[in-house]
């Protein structure tokens, strides 16, 4: 049974993941890839951060807070108005409102009204602590960069943290560091000092550098001191093969299926993180085609003004599926079986189910292919497999390609098109009921679907299905901002990098 309560007025918010399945994948593509966020889009910020906490302790700082906050947000204010200055820098935090500024043509640039927290006047960034709170914080207390402080300012740590600090600040020499301090202290800056601070713009790392050095050390981290460190070394050395096998610097959709359809790479270790991304890139695909047929269920009663019963949508759906087939009838483990698994054509399937254009119901028997192929490769590969299981442990109500599976695998003797019709009703159409309400409940946040009014499932809006995003963007730019690859694949540093690899 399902149930929604009644509402005189709600507040609408759309569900990002209506069928609660994506989780499982981000959790896994985080310990792919940790210290790198989908948020921390330039390498540089880590050390100017690093620079920025120990210049505040330099300049005699306090534990006010509000004090530190203050001298963060210039810091960031700043940095956005050099790198609009510059010009062509992408990934910079504020720089809207930096080339606002600048299209005013000041003789000097006051941005300490700005840079601050009051709400009645036009900031760089509403966000308290900016990019820094919001996006790279967390991200450097994985990399060893920053701890907590007292009185919640945080700072960064005496070795790494200030190494990092101190490799920037040789970066950019004592001449620029001066004005940098400056303009940060008085929240003023004039164009000609804006032309002065060139060098601390993300694109800027110094090739021969102690900076660009640290930076590959902390990507890196030849120690492996820890179970992360391993995982991020070894996701970032995947990143450069792809690079070095296509000749070009590689985009996220391209690291991903190369991943995905290369065998083996020789390297152990390397071989077994390769599998964990094929893991993770299986579980993506099954909640692509969930949602697919949550699309098609949505869809299906949205063209009743009355909406339609359960039993109605497995009817509709059994009886087109069949339909659209001539009748033919064929099991589960006989459809699956029918599936070459190393042919199919995973990418062209993903590529259809994502597509704007054809509707859920032309998409059926695409969706029901996709999730026959990878029941077959996880038959079939065992390695696969029992990655897949190890990162994906079921726990509590969370769904997966695990899951999911299990579900088919139980009832494999029943015919398709019954089997679906189902699945539909079953894992998705109850399922979304089931995480709406556990959204309502716990974040006040209403994203159903559909409503049910007189037992029928009313369509409120539609989902279309949708990617997961790795974090392969971010680490790639990464990896360009220190030199490492460029447009031609991996450079001199990269090839050092992967060493026997390469």
């Amino acid at each position: 049974m399902i149930a929604q309560p009644e509402w005189t007025e709600r507040a609408e918010k759309r569900g990002l993941d209506p069928l609660g399945m994506q989780n499982a994948g981000v959790t896994l593509y985080q310990s792919l890839l940790p210290g790198i966020s989908n948020v921390t889009l330039r390498m540089r910020y880590y050390g100017y951060y690093c620079w920025v906490s120990d210049s505040y302790a330099h300049a005699g700082a306090t534990d006010d807070f509000a004090a530190w906050r203050s001298w963060v947000r210039r810091s960031e204010a700043l940095y956005a108005l050099v790198s609009a200055r510059a010009t062509g820098e992408g990934g910079v935090g504020g720089v809207d409102w930096a080339n606002r500024r600048l299209a005013q043509e000041e003789l000097v640039v006051d941005f300490a009204e700005a840079a601050s927290n009051d709400i009645r006047v036009t900031r760089y960034l509403r966000q308290s602590l900016g990019v820094f709170g919001g996006a790279y914080y967390s991200q450097m207390v994985e990399l060893g960069l920053f701890r907590q402080g007292k009185h919640g300012i945080q700072r960064a740590t005496n070795g790494t943290g200030r190494s990092v600090a101190t490799a920037f600040r040789d970066a950019i020499g004592p001449r620029v560091e001066k004005v940098l301090l400056e303009t940060i202290r008085t929240a003023q800056v004039t164009p000609k000092q804006l032309d002065l601070l060139y060098p601390i713009i993300p694109s800027e790392i110094p090739e021969l550098s102690t900076e660009r050095g640290a930076y590959e050390r902390l990507l890196f981290s030849p120690e492996n001191v820890s179970e992360a460190d391993a995982s991020r070394s070894a996701s970032l050395k995947l990143i450069l093969l792809t690079a070095q096998e296509l000749g070009s610097r590689p985009s996220p959709d391209e690291i991903r299926w190369h991943l995905f359809g290369t065998a083996t790479l020789g390297d152990e270790a390397l071989e077994r993180q390769r599998v964990r991304w094929e893991a993770y890139h299986c579980q993506d695909l099954m909640q692509i085609a969930a949602a697919s047929l949550l699309e098609w269920a949505t869809d299906l009663m949205g063209e009743a003004d009355a909406g339609r019963t359960l039993r109605e949508i497995e009817s509709e759906i059994g009886d087109r599926l069949q339909n659209s087939r001539n009748g033919d009838v064929a099991t589960w483990s006989e459809f699956r079986g029918a599936i070459a698994h190393e042919a199919y054509d995973y990418r062209a399937a993903s590529s259809t189910l994502t597509s704007r254009h054809g509707t859920a119901e032309q998409k059926a028997w695409d969706t029901v292919g996709l999730i026959a192929a990878l029941d077959q490769r996880m038959r079939k590969c065992s390695n696969l497999r029992d990655a897949t299981r190890l990162e994906l442990k079921g726990h509590g109500s969370g769904r997966s390609v695990i899951t999911e599976l299990t579900w088919f695998s139980r009832r494999e003797d029943g015919e398709v098109c019954e089997l679906i019709a189902s699945y539909v009703v079953e894992r998705i159409v109850r399922r979304h009921s089931w995480v709406a309400m556990q959204k309502l409940r716990r974040q006040g946040d209403y994203t159903f679907l559909f409503e049910v009014r007189d037992g029928r499932l009313v369509r409120r809006s539609g989902y279309a299905p949708v990617a997961t995003t790795p974090r392969l963007n971010p680490a790639t730019t990464f990896l360009e901002d220190i030199w490492l690859v460029n447009e031609d694949g991996p450079t001199a540093h990269g090839r050092a990098v992967l060493g026997a690899n390469a």
